[in-house]
């Protein structure tokens, strides 16, 4: 019996791997066809682009590497979004075939939360401390500086703090990284507050607290001190 079994098994081992390679074979005679058809029906006609507001189409369609009239399936999806990330605006992007000529692409910007200062240079960061291309800086003169060693990336979390104390967090003007461990913020007429490297929720609160109804200081103030929690250390301009 074991030898009447044994050709069987190894003939029907046979035909699955002639079956297994012909269906392969297959696919491969397809996938062929498609990327050397002539045919305009398998042509990019159309790339449409979705989500983008400050980079232009035309930088999106010269970064991807699409071409128009070349075979839709030439491109690989996954290079085309790699290219489209790669540049500073674009946090992502999604990249669809829609047969038979289409390439549709969605993408979703970053936005800039602050203006980095740094070697005398400013640019456009965003909430992950991303460094943005600096083109159009002028445009966004109402963020706030930041400055100080690791300063874009921490920036977020003392405005994510600030977001809480609205009247503190429209005057913010300036802000700057002392040691990597804590901040030194400038609000409306220059006025300079210390805060502590934590408890940093607390003293903004007392800030909020000491200021008047829109979140204004007295003028001849020129700093306050917050770094300790038991206390306000207010310094004056000399006059």
């Amino acid at each position: 019996m074991l030898r009447f079994l044994v050709p069987v098994l190894r003939s029907n081992i046979f035909l699955l791997m002639t079956f297994s390679g012909a269906v392969a074979y297959t696919v491969k005679l397809h996938l062929d066809c498609f990327l050397k058809a002539k045919n305009s029906d398998f042509c990019i006609k159309k790339v449409e682009f979705d989500g983008n507001e400050r980079v232009s189409d035309v930088l999106l369609l010269k970064t991807s590497g699409l071409k128009y009239k070349s075979n839709i399936f030439s491109h690989s999806v996954q290079d085309v979004k790699d290219k489209l990330e790669s540049i500073t605006w674009i946090k992502s992007a999604t990249v669809q075939r829609k047969l038979p000529d289409t390439i549709y692409v969605r993408v979703a910007e970053r936005t800039p939360i602050a203006i980095l200062q740094s070697k005398y240079k400013l640019y456009l960061i965003d909430q992950d401390g991303k460094i943005l291309e600096n083109d159009g800086v002028g445009n966004f003169g109402n963020l706030p500086i930041v400055v100080g060693e690791g300063a874009e990336k921490e920036f977020d979390q003392l405005l994510r703090c600030l977001d809480r104390f609205h009247k503190i967090r429209k005057q913010l003007v300036f802000a700057v990284r002392i040691g990597r461990r804590r901040w030194n913020i400038k609000i409306n007429k220059g006025i300079t507050v210390k805060l502590p490297e934590s408890g940093v929720m607390h003293a903004l609160g007392i800030l909020e607290e000491i200021s008047d109804d829109n979140g204004f200081f007295n003028e001849d103030i020129e700093s306050i001190d917050l770094r300790m929690l038991d206390r306000v250390i207010v310094t004056k301009k000399n006059k």
